[in-house]
């Protein structure tokens, strides 16, 4: 049975094995020849197995003991199929190309050098060497005001100091000055006082720091707002410090002083310009009431000559009026005496009739006279007409009179305002001549470039490896 089934064995190995039967023997004193490596793993694996379920079904078959020699020839399929595994992989191995070190390390020295090394001896070079070294003046002030203060109460005072904010008095006052230091209007001002182009452009100066004279004045505002004032004003305290650079002490303390002594005029223009307004306008009102009052008069005038009357409100007009009526009174009794007479049949010449008419006669002269003393008037008409139109114009003289003494009071208060000083600087750090100069800082200056450059220098360099390792 056994010989039966040898070949039958045989038979389907060679049927199983895609190789040939001469190539599957094994070869003498030797191993056999490992499979091409197939296109995938398990077909690898599939191989393996069924080549070696078959060598041990072969010697089952056979009834022999397993020989050592030929369990030494087939190792176990663990063992293939790591060794064909293996064999694949060295076969798909793909050798990536190496890395340049060496130039890469020379380049990034190289930038380095350039970017990092060389700015920094440039730096220590100019601050070192060349840089002209500048003064610095600084004073501290605040403006006030003659008229007082604000006044709060104590509970208002601590909840406004909590929330930060000053309750110091003129603080536009204090920022207007701080503008006014760094702005072109100071240029001008203090180069009307003093040469500011000369002080900032010395031959002695570094070339990076002085101003060329035929810039424009434009470029020199720049210049002093960047290069030469800071000004600046804490709304808590309420004090402004201002700081002045030059490079010699006496030019710093100068222009410093002059600084100081421009700003306090320009906020006493801007304090007296209004008071100047007022004291124009009250002028004006004055000389105005003059004028209305001058016209009233002429008119009063005019018309007691009109009327021929002095002072129809005074006393003697007053009794001469009451005595005028009285008179009218009489007279009127004595026509009516005569016109009962004349009614009782009395001729005219009979002697009371005569005696009327000539008391008559009398009275009617005296009423005359004592109406002429307060008027012209002949026609024996009152004379209230002429006391009311009288009493119009009094009265408007009264009031251009008041208008008047109103006028010239706030007149001479107008003045007096103008002449007080409201506004004023107080530097209670005073202007004071420097010894040693503060700027430039050169040794910080030095290691704030090589900073830099060092900081801008590796962020170019992550760049640029990141880029080359991404197009790679």
């Amino acid at each position: 049975m056994a010989n039966i089934k040898k070949p039958l064995h045989l038979s389907l190995l060679d049927a199983i094995s895609p190789e040939p039967a001469a190539e599957a023997k094994p070869r003498k004193g030797g191993r056999e020849p490992l499979p091409q490596a197939p296109e995938s793993g398990s077909d690898v694996a599939g191989e393996v197995q069924a080549s070696s379920g078959v060598r041990e079904e072969r010697a089952v078959t056979a009834g022999a003991a397993p020989d050592l020699r030929t369990s030494e020839r087939h190792p176990p399929p663990t063992a293939l199929r790591v060794e064909s595994m293996a064999t694949v992989a060295e076969s798909w191995a793909v050798e990536l190309p190496q890395r340049k070190r060496r130039g890469r390390s020379i380049g990034g020295l190289l930038s380095f050098a350039v970017c990092v090394l060389l700015p920094a001896l440039l730096a220590a070079v100019y601050y070192f060497g060349y840089a002209s070294p500048e003064y610095v003046v600084e004073f501290r002030f605040a403006v006030r005001d003659t008229n007082g203060t604000v006044s709060t109460s104590t509970a208002t005072a601590g909840i406004i100091a909590s929330l930060g904010v000053s309750t110091a008095s003129n603080s536009n006052e204090n920022y207007m000055v701080t503008e006014y230091m760094t702005s072109l209007q100071a240029v001008h001002d203090l180069q009307g006082k003093i040469d500011l182009r000369q002080i900032y452009s010395r031959p002695f100066i570094d070339f990076w720091s002085r101003i060329d004279t035929s810039r424009s004045v434009e470029d020199f505002a720049k210049y002093w707002k960047n290069n030469v004032v800071t000004a600046t004003f804490d709304t808590v305290t309420g004090i402004a410090i201002a700081r002045v650079r030059a490079f010699t002490p006496e030019d710093s303390y100068l222009v410093a002083r002059t600084l100081l002594s421009s700003a306090d005029a320009m906020i006493n223009e801007v304090a007296q310009r209004p008071l100047r307004e007022a004291v124009r306008f009250s002028e004006a009102e004055v000389k105005r009431s003059e004028d209305r009052l001058r016209q009233i008069r002429e008119d009063l005038a005019k018309y007691r000559e009109k009327e021929g009357l002095i002072e129809p409100m005074s006393n003697v007009v007053a009794s001469n009026a009451a005595l005028a009526g009285t008179v009218r009174g009489l007279l009127t009794q004595l026509q009516t005496d005569k016109a009962a007479l004349s009614k009782q049949g009395l001729s005219a010449n009979a002697a009371p009739m005569r005696t009327l008419d000539t008391r008559i006669k009398a009275t009617e002269e005296q009423l005359k006279a004592i109406e002429a003393q307060v008027s012209n008037q002949t026609s024996g008409a009152g004379i209230s007409p002429i006391v009311a139109r009288y009493e119009a114009l009094d009265l408007e003289r009264q009031f251009a009179q008041g208008m008047l003494t109103s006028t010239m009071q706030s007149l001479e208060q107008a003045r007096a305002n103008s002449v007080t000083k409201r506004l004023y600087i107080t530097p209670f750090i005073h202007p004071a001549l420097p010894q040693t100069s503060t700027y430039p800082n050169r040794l910080v200056a030095t290691l704030t470039v090589a900073i830099a450059c060092l900081f801008l220098w590796t962020i170019a360099l992550l760049v640029s490896r990141s880029i080359k390792e991404h197009l790679t």
